[in-house]
């Protein structure tokens, strides 16, 4: 058993080995120290790979959150999907209306960060309930800070402009989801 455990190994290292040769050439294997697995290899063309070594907004991509505040006024909830490592698109119903938009994250692209600064723009629908003909539009502005953890788990804290509101200029938000 234990030979078939080391044959396992060693040969799980050899084919990690042979896609980063064809990605990176055989002179720059000796200072990568890592063991790959099919997860952190993505395939683009022609047998090149790209290596996202667990970035947690890569590996889990699409996401479902429940926001206290955001764009709606109240509580919502939200799909969102990272496109790239630092752009990610958003859209939510709430209690107040609808919204949809898109957030950069500046630290996105760097795999080890789990807490990254964001600003975004959303587009913000929200009617009034009493009188149905009565509604307001707004631009939402946030500017926050979220956790993502490497299992999906996502909290974030954001502080935000609306502009075109009339009765509240400054807002925020509170964020808590996973993605999968």
């Amino acid at each position: 058993m234990k030979k078939i455990i080391i044959i396992l190994l060693i040969s799980n290292n050899l084919l990690a080995q042979d896609v980063l040769t064809e990605s990176f050439g055989s002179e720059n294997l000796e200072t990568l120290n890592y063991s790959f697995s099919k997860k952190d290899l993505t395939k683009i063309k022609d047998n090149q790979a790209q290596i996202t070594l667990g970035n947690p907004r890569l590996d889990n991509r699409f996401g479902v959150n429940i926001n206290i505040g955001s764009p709606t006024i109240l509580l919502s909830v939200s799909f969102d999907c990272f496109i790239t490592s630092s752009v990610n698109i958003e859209a939510g119903a709430g209690l107040f209306g609808l919204f949809g938009g898109m957030k950069y994250h500046f630290l996105g692209s760097k795999n080890t960060a789990n807490w990254t600064p964001y600003l975004g723009l959303f587009y913000a629908y929200n009617p009034n309930l009493f009188v149905p003909s009565d509604y307001e539009i707004a631009l939402y502005f946030p500017l926050g800070i979220q956790y993502t953890s490497n299992k999906g788990f996502i909290f974030g804290v954001e502080l935000a402009g609306r502009l075109l509101a009339e009765d509240i200029p400054i807002w925020g938000a509170i964020k808590i989801g996973g993605h999968f």
